[in-house]
């Protein structure tokens, strides 16, 4: 048995590329064991996108490392676990977010989003009187609201990759996105707006039929019934279901049974629709979900941050090479 494992450590930047050479790094290597006997190996003055760690191998717990960070211009980055093997090298493929970075939606136009995302253009769009007005509210609401559209699009992207027992993904049903017609820029729209789209979840109406769709996913252990959503944030809210594919950024799908509302579709016909409240939670976990993410927002206020989900979601569907690469179509640049 081999006493050394390696691990191929691939450090991403905001626009989804390997750190450009100039960029000065280090890593921190922090094997599995007991908090006695664990040690951590230091790796410095590291340049390049991609270097290979040589750490201990223990053919037992210890082999599950905590792989940490740091670069110059960026905040840092870290996994666990990266379990390391006798059989080869591991990959871990972690993405680092600038200081101070923030959404561009160079990659995200209207154009763009009806090409690639035609599902999610066509959300927006039954929520307008006409295609114009859609093509032309979509680019302010994300100058004016940044944080609210990189939410809006982590959400959709992440539910466009998802299969439910019928075989469709969530955005196969009918969606509205209830953005508020009139002029974008008013005080009134931008009120209207930010009370259904926020950085961490947005509020629409959805073809009911997707609930039975998601209770069954939730019988197959694809996702996990919250009890009392309302007691972890969800006012008004009677069903609540988190996807539990990852250790993190897990889509999570919250019903208001009692808010429905009709509408007709694009081949003009009735919709039966219930209230919907999609987010992404940083945790897996409900207790780690409770004692890091929402008691720290209780206390400061603050809420989840779409570009953290946009580094999560990313390096988790890295982790499974079965699944497209996650592209919410912005970018995170300083």
């Amino acid at each position: 048995m081999p006493d050394n494992a390696n691990i191929i450590l691939n450090v991403y930047d905001g626009k989804r590329q390997l750190l450009n050479q100039a960029v000065r790094w280090s890593a921190q290597a922090i094997d599995g064991r007991g908090l006695n006997e664990r040690k951590t190996l230091l790796f410095p003055n590291l340049k390049g996108g991609s270097q290979l760690l040589n750490v201990p191998f223990f053919d037992n717990f210890g082999d599950n490392y905590t792989v940490i960070v740091t670069a110059d211009g960026y905040e840092t980055g870290a996994w666990r676990p990266v379990t390391v093997s006798d059989r080869g090298a591991v990959t871990m493929d972690l993405l680092l977010l600038p200081n101070q970075g923030a959404p561009h939606f160079a990659g995200a136009t209207w154009d763009q989003l009806s090409r690639l995302r035609p599902n999610v253009a066509r959300m927006i769009r039954a929520c307008c009187p006409a295609p114009e007005a859609a093509a032309a509210m979509y680019p302010i609401a994300y100058e004016s609201h940044p944080a609210s559209i990189a939410c809006f699009l982590n959400l959709v992207t992440a539910m466009a990759d998802m299969q439910l027992p019928s075989g469709k993904n969530p955005l196969d049903y009918y969606w509205n996105a209830c953005w508020p017609q009139g002029d974008p820029t008013t005080a009134e729209w931008i009120q209207q707006f930010d009370s259904v789209m926020k950085q961490d979840r947005f509020f629409c109406y959805v073809d009911q039929a997707i609930l039975a769709d998601v209770q069954a996913a939730n019988k197959l252990g694809a996702f996990s019934k919250e009890p009392d959503p309302e007691k972890w944030g969800h006012t008004g809210a009677t069903e609540s279901y988190k996807q539990t594919q990852f250790d993190v950024a897990n889509v999570q799908l919250t019903f208001h049974g009692r808010d429905t509302a009709t509408f007709q579709d694009e081949n003009h016909n009735l919709v039966q629709c219930v209230k919907i409240e999609p987010d992404i939670d940083y945790y897996k976990d409900l207790g780690a979900h409770g004692l890091l993410e929402v008691i720290p927002n209780t206390i400061t206020h603050g809420l989840t941050d779409p570009k953290v989900v946009y580094s999560l979601r990313w390096m988790a569907t890295k982790r499974e090479p079965h699944l497209p690469e996650f592209n919410p179509l912005y970018t995170v640049e300083a």
